[in-house]
C-alpha cells in the first residue's frame, strides 16, 4: 500500500476567530477562570457572587446584562440597549424601563459593576470572572503551543466552558445579532481541536467525534477534509473517498455546485497516496481610491488613527467614522489610508456600499462580498452563491493578514456584519452611528464635525491659490461661515468661483447670502446642490415621525434647542420628544451637546425650513412666533 499522503488542509485556508480580545485584562489559566467564573454567556445567560447564583429575570434583564458583558469594560448607551429590547418598537417608557432593570441587576449582583458614565452604562469585569474571556484565552494559549498534546487539552478545557447554545434566554434580536458570532468560535475551535489531535496521530480515536460533527454541519468543507484526513491515516482509505463522493452528491444536489479546490486537492492526493498541493496565498489587492485634492486639516483624527494602529491583537481593529452628509468622512479615511499604505503588506481593499445614494440601493451583503472576493483573486466561478458561504470563504482568505479595508457609506449595521475581515483594519464611514457594530464588535467612533475657520481657510487656499484667499481674506471667511464651514459645502462654492471667467470670493458670498446658500451652490445648471442630494438622502433614511419632527426644527429660530422648547413647539411630550431627537443625532442630522442641548447644522436648517414649508403649510404662523431655547 503507498504511504498515506500529507492530507491536512494548510492553516492559512480557514478563518481566524472573529473577536475582538481582551484589551486590559492579564491572561489566566483556562482552568482557574472557568472555576471562578461569574458570568456565563456560552449558553444559558447567568451570573453568580460569592452569596452564590443570582436569581436573574426574563429575557429584557438578561439582554441587558449579556449585551454589557459582549462588550465588557467598555460603555454601552441606553439607544443601543433600548434597540436590543423593543428593536424599532420602543415603548414611551423605554428609557425608565431600562433604567429600572439596570437597578435590578446593580441589586442583585451585589456590588458597583455596573457604573453609570456619560456614554452609557458599563460593566467592570475582572480577569476570570467572563466564561467567554476564558474561552477565548484558552484558544489563544492552545494557538501559541502550535498543534501539539498541550493544545489539545487547552482546546478541550476551552471548549468545555460551553453549555448549549450561547446566550440563550435572551431577546430574539440579540440572539439574531450576536449568536452566529458566538457559534462560529465554538465551531472554529473545534476544527483546530481536530487539526492539533489529527497533528499528534490520535486519528482513529478521533473518527466517530468526526463522523458526528461533520453530520451536523455537512457543508464545512473543513470538517469534511479533517474527517477524510483521519479515515485515510487509519488505514480506511476506501472510507475516505466514501466521504467525498457523498460530500460531491450533497453539495450538487442541495447547492448545486462542486467541493472546493482544497477539498478536491485532498481527494485527488489520497487517490494518488502522494502530497496535497497547498492552496496559493490570495492575491495582494490596491484598490484604494486616490486622495482628496487639498485635503487639510483633520490633524487630530489623523494622529488618533495613527496612535490606535498596531495593537498587535488578532482582531480586526475596526473604526467607525460619523457626522453629518459632506463633513469629510470618505477624505479622511481615504487620506488615512494612503498615507498608511505600507503598514497593510497584504492589501488595500475598498467598497462604496451607497447607503446614502439618492439615485441607487444599497449594496447588499452578497454583492459586496462576491467583489470582495474576486478582488482577492478568487475566480468568479468558485464563488458561492450564498452568503454565509462566500463569507467563509472569505474570511478563510484574511485569515491573519495585515489588511486596510474601508467600507464607505455604510447604511447600518447590518450591512456591515458579514464584510468584516477577521483581522487586520476596517474604516467604516456612515452617516448613522452604527451602535450596534460597537456593540458586538468592540468597534470604536470617531465622529467629525465641521472645520475650524482656520482649517476652512486653508481648504480655500487649497483648491483657489493662497493669493486669491489672502486678496480677499474677509470674504474668505464670511464664505466659510455661509457654508457652515463644511467641506463639501466649501468644494463646491470654491468650484464655482474658479469656474468664472473673473473669479471673486466676495461675489458668490453676496450671492448666498442673498438667495440661499443651498440655492447658490449649484453648478453647470444643475437643478439642487450636490449638498441638497446628500440631505435628500439622509432625509429619507428616517422614519416618518422622525422627517416630521425634523421639518419642524426648521421652523424653530436658532440652531439649539432643547427637547422641552421642541416640545412646546409640536404639542408632544417631551419623552418621546427627547427619544426621537436622540435618533435624528443618531442619524447625524442633529447633534447632541449634552446637558439636554441639541445643535442643528446651519445647511441642515436652512434644508428642513424647505422640506417645512413644503410638507408643513398649515403650521407656518404660529411656529414662526416660537423663540429658541
Amino acid at each position: 500500500m503507498p504511504p498515506i499522503p500529507d492530507v491536512s488542509f494548510p492553516s492559512e485556508t480557514f478563518p481566524a476567530l472573529l473577536t475582538p480580545p481582551l484589551r486590559r485584562w492579564q491572561v489566566r489559566d483556562v482552568a482557574n477562570s472557568r472555576i471562578g467564573a461569574r458570568y456565563r454567556l456560552l449558553g444559558s445567560v447567568s451570573a453568580e457572587t460569592d452569596a452564590g447564583p443570582v436569581r436573574l429575570g426574563g429575557p429584557k434583564q438578561r439582554t441587558v446584562l449579556a449585551a454589557l458583558l459582549l462588550n465588557a469594560n467598555r460603555p454601552v448607551s441606553e439607544d443601543q440597549l433600548i434597540d436590543l429590547l423593543w428593536e424599532d418598537a420602543p415603548p414611551s417608557s423605554a428609557r425608565g424601563q431600562l433604567q429600572l432593570r439596570v437597578f435590578e441587576l446593580r441589586k442583585l449582583l451585589g456590588r458597583e459593576v455596573i457604573v453609570r458614565s456619560a456614554s452609557g452604562y458599563l460593566i467592570e469585569v475582572r480577569p476570570g470572572e467572563l466564561d467567554l474571556h476564558a474561552f477565548r484565552d484558552g484558544v489563544a494559549k492552545a494557538r501559541a503551543s502550535g498543534r501539539s498534546r498541550e493544545s489539545v487539552g487547552l482546546l478541550r478545557e476551552a471548549l468545555e466552558l460551553w453549555h448549549g447554545n450561547g446566550l440563550s434566554g435572551v431577546t430574539d434580536v440579540l440572539a439574531r445579532r450576536e449568536g452566529p458570532m458566538l457559534e462560529e468560535l465554538r465551531m472554529t475551535a473545534r476544527e483546530e481541536l481536530f487539526d492539533a489531535e489529527i497533528a499528534t496521530g490520535r486519528c482513529a480515536h478521533l473518527i466517530g467525534e468526526l463522523r458526528r460533527t461533520a453530520g451536523e454541519f455537512p457543508f464545512r468543507e473543513r470538517l469534511l477534509a479533517q474527517l477524510m484526513t483521519a479515515l485515510s491515516r487509519s488505514g480506511r482509505v476506501p472510507d475516505a473517498l466514501d466521504v467525498y463522493a457523498e460530500t460531491r452528491r450533497r453539495f450538487a444536489a442541495e447547492l448545486g455546485i462542486e467541493p472546493g479546490k482544497a477539498l478536491r486537492d485532498l481527494h485527488a492526493g489520497i487517490l494518488r497516496g502522494g502530497s496535497v498541493p497547498h492552496r496559493k496565498r490570495p492575491s495582494r489587492p490596491a484598490a484604494l481610491p486616490a486622495p482628496a485634492r487639498g485635503f487639510t486639516g483633520r490633524a487630530r483624527e489623523l494622529d488618533l488613527l495613527d496612535e490606535q494602529l498596531g495593537s498587535g491583537e488578532p482582531a480586526a481593529d475596526i473604526w467607525v467614522i460619523t457626522g453629518i452628509g459632506g463633513v469629510g468622512k470618505t477624505a479622511l479615511a481615504v487620506e488615512w489610508a494612503c498615507q498608511a499604505r505600507e503598514r497593510f503588506p497584504d492589501g488595500q481593499l475598498y467598497v462604496d456600499l451607497r447607503g446614502f445614494d439618492a439615485d441607487r440601493d444599497p449594496l447588499a451583503p452578497v454583492t459586496v462580498l462576491s467583489q470582495l472576493l474576486r478582488s482577492l483573486g478568487v475566480e468568479p466561478q468558485r464563488i458561492p452563491g450564498e452568503l454565509d458561504e462566500q463569507a467563509g470563504l472569505y474570511r478563510s482568505l484574511l485569515s491573519d493578514r495585515r489588511v486596510l479595508l474601508i467600507l464607505d457609506n455604510a447604511r447600518d449595521a447590518e450591512q456591515v456584519w458579514p464584510l468584516l475581515p477577521p483581522s487586520g483594519t476596517v474604516l467604516v464611514t456612515s452617516r448613522h452611528r452604527l451602535g450596534d457594530l460597537m456593540v458586538s464588535t468592540g468597534a470604536r467612533s470617531l465622529r467629525l464635525d465641521v472645520l475650524p475657520a482656520k482649517d476652512s481657510r486653508a481648504l480655500l487656499a487649497a483648491l483657489l491659490g493662497a493669493g486669491p484667499v489672502a486678496a480677499e481674506s474677509f470674504a474668505a471667511d464670511e464664505l466659510a461661515r455661509l457654508c457652515g464651514h463644511l467641506p463639501l459645502a466649501l468644494r463646491i462654492a470654491a468650484a464655482k468661483i474658479g469656474a468664472n471667467a473673473e473669479p471673486r470670493i466676495a461675489g458668490l458670498a453676496e450671492e448666498l447670502a442673498c438667495h440661499g446658500v443651498l440655492a447658490g451652490l449649484t453648478l453647470d445648471g444643475a437643478g439642487e446642490s450636490a449638498v441638497t442630494r446628500a440631505f435628500v438622502a439622509s432625509y429619507r433614511t428616517l422614519a416618518p415621525a422622525q422627517r416630521k419632527l425634523f421639518r419642524l426644527l426648521g421652523s424653530v429660530p436658532g440652531t439649539e434647542f432643547t427637547a422641552r422648547t421642541v416640545a412646546k413647539v409640536t404639542g408632544t411630550a417631551p419623552d418621546e420628544v427627547l427619544l426621537r431627537l436622540c435618533r435624528l443625532a443618531a442619524a447625524s442630522v442633529v447633534e447632541e451637546l449634552g446637558g439636554g442641548r441639541f445643535r442643528l447644522h446651519r445647511l441642515l436648517r436652512e434644508f428642513a425650513l424647505r422640506q417645512y414649508r413644503a410638507d408643513e403649510p398649515a403650521l407656518h404662523g404660529p411656529l414662526s412666533r416660537v423663540g429658541g431655547s
